[in-house]
């Protein structure tokens, strides 16, 4: 593993022109990935020496830590930050100015520790043209790779489409306009139109209590309406992360009925309905069920007659079947420590996921963000109406789409990302125009590229200013304070039962450090944080708090990460 090089030592790297190639290659500026771990207050900076108007292009792989990448200019000027992505694969894309040596500072985000890679990074001269421009940002998907598609569509047209890699690596297979893609996230606001239509037709309201349609919801004593569902301020704790601390793993085949039950088992929330806003899939799972409900019909098949066919969306569906045959599907991939794998998804599922659909079909989609062919006008306008917490807080999120500006432009759009798929779309309603992005690869960054498309093709409607940003509230980092000793931490070893998620835990000693155990995802360790809390770097676990009776006696311990707080443990041993 190579750690960090000495400033000095990160200097520019020779041209790499192809033998008997007319046009030069784009040159390497920073070698193969350079590995290195950042501690409390590290900041690395890496010097490159890039010419001017250059395009440069690389990407930073946040391994264990989230990580902050600022780009300094040689007069000391920041040109570019990049922070899009929690963990994983992260873009780095810039453009230069003037030539000379630029800095490329790497600082953890909110304090965290861990390991992250950069590189490696090139340049190329700066494209001229709008396709030019795209194709760099595309440069890492060649014919023989994973790729994807990059639209852009004008008063109902496509006026700009690019199509980038491999739909099959094992058959060769190339994407097209037509491919279906596994659309994620971006499934959401094709749920929340159908529960708009119903709301219209007076099937139901959507500021029902969700137990009214669906009666068998626990009572959580506090009424969640399908509002809240609809704008993730419901408090339900989301089902994927269920699915994780109850045994299950991402690429099993996991069906509606499996996830719908973990809902129903759950005997708290994460916060009082409307008080919040945290993403939760379980929301619009159970709107899709609602759907159901009231229709008296299957999701996907609702979804068919009233959505996809007046819109003769007809490549699209809801695929609920894990063993249906989509003919030319994207498959999904990402980069492993052995080179490039599958990245298994078996979704039999819906409403929160698992739309299948085309860049062509997707076009379809959003011309009716201005026709309202299908709903009418009222429609789009309430897929536009932001949340409001009780606090009288105004949400960027709305009825399964984000309501924003780019760059003076307003931007209704959404993002998904299910294994190796990553999705982004968006609709600029004041200029009727729109960017599909598609990507069947996990490093791909289709947020970034699609703003960068919008920027590209939409410059002359748009304001290159700094958006003023308020700075967001963020918990100060707990640090390690508390070093148990082993008998101690002997205190907390046991067998430890969820009635909630069905599944044990086991809590044991390796030699001076406390481990937490599950029969179908190991054994990982547990680090002590302040007393009874312990941390763990497994992301469905998270943070780990015990407790004790009267008698000083641990009886349980609780589970809280991203999407779920306080989920209780019984010691039963």
């Amino acid at each position: 593993m190579n750690l960090v090089r000495p400033r000095s030592c990160i200097v520019a790297l020779i041209a790499a022109i192809t033998a008997g190639c007319s046009e030069p290659q784009p040159e390497l500026i920073l070698e193969q990935t350079e590995i290195a771990r950042l501690t409390t207050g590290d900041s690395h900076a890496y010097d490159v020496v890039i010419g001017e108007s250059q395009f440069v292009n690389g990407f930073v792989d946040q391994e264990s830590v989230n990580v902050v990448v600022r780009i300094v200019g040689p007069d000391g000027e920041d040109i570019s930050e990049f922070d899009w992505t929690y963990r994983g694969p992260e873009d780095i894309r810039f453009e230069t100015v003037a030539a000379g040596v630029h800095q490329i500072i790497v600082t953890p985000f909110e304090d965290e520790t861990g390991e992250y890679s950069i590189g490696p990074l090139w340049q190329e001269p700066i494209a001229t043209t709008p396709e030019g421009k795209v194709d760099q940002m595309m440069s890492w998907y060649s014919d023989g790779t994973p790729g994807g598609v990059v639209a852009v569509t004008r008063g109902g047209e496509i006026v700009f489409s690019k199509i980038y890699g491999l739909a099959n690596i094992e058959y060769g297979i190339p994407n097209t306009a037509s491919t279906p893609w596994h659309m994620a996230s971006v499934s959401k606001q094709f749920t929340a139109m159908a529960v708009v239509m119903l709301h219209q037709r007076g099937l139901l309201d959507i500021d029902d209590d969700v137990r009214q349609h669906l009666p068998e919801l626990p009572d959580f004593g506090r009424t969640i309406t399908l509002r809240h569902l609809l704008n993730h301020t419901s408090g339900l704790r989301d089902h994927w992360t269920l699915w994780t601390m109850s045994g299950g793993r991402m690429d099993d085949v996991i069906r509606q009925e499996d996830i719908y039950r973990l809902v129903l088992r759950q005997r708290d929330l994460n916060f009082e309905p409307g008080s919040e806003y945290l993403y939760s899939n379980s929301g619009y799972m159970l709107l899709s069920e609602v759907v159901s409900t009231v229709t008296a019909q299957p999701f996907g098949e609702w979804m068919k007659e009233n959505v996809f066919e007046p819109l003769e969306m007809h490549s699209t569906q809801i695929y609920d079947d894990h063993m249906r045959i989509v003919p030319g599907r994207a498959y999904s991939y990402a980069e492993t420590e052995g080179g490039l794998s599958k990245s298994v998804l078996s979704y039999a599922n819906s409403g929160a996921t698992s739309l299948f659909t085309t860049a062509e079909d997707l076009a379809k989609w959003l011309t009716n963000f201005r026709t309202g062919q299908i709903g009418g006008a009222n429609a789009i306008e309430m897929l536009q109406v932001k949340g409001v917490l009780n606090d009288g807080e105004e949400l960027d999120y709305a009825l399964g789409i984000s309501v924003s500006e780019q760059n003076g432009l307003r931007r209704l759009s959404h993002s998904g990302g299910d294994a190796g798929y990553r999705t982004w779309l968006a609709y600029y309603p004041e200029i009727d125009a729109g960017v599909i992005v598609l990507g069947n690869k996990a490093d791909f960054g289709a947020g970034g590229v699609g703003i960068d498309t919008a920027d590209i093709f939409f410059a002359e409607h748009m304001a290159f200013e700094a958006d003023a940003e308020e700075a967001d509230d963020v918990e100060e980092p707990i640090l390690a304070t508390w070093q148990p000793s082993t008998s101690e931490l002997s205190d907390y070893t046991g067998r430890y039962y969820s009635h909630e998620l069905e599944t044990f835990y086991n809590v044991d000693l390796d030699g001076n450090s406390l481990t937490i155990g599950h029969l179908r995802h190991g054994v990982n360790q547990l680090s002590p944080q302040e007393d009874s809390v312990f941390s763990s770097d497994r992301w469905f676990i998270g943070s780990v708090k015990f407790e004790r009776d009267e008698d000083e006696i641990i009886q349980k311990m609780s589970m809280s990460n991203g999407r779920v707080r306080n989920l209780v443990f019984e010691r039963v041993r």
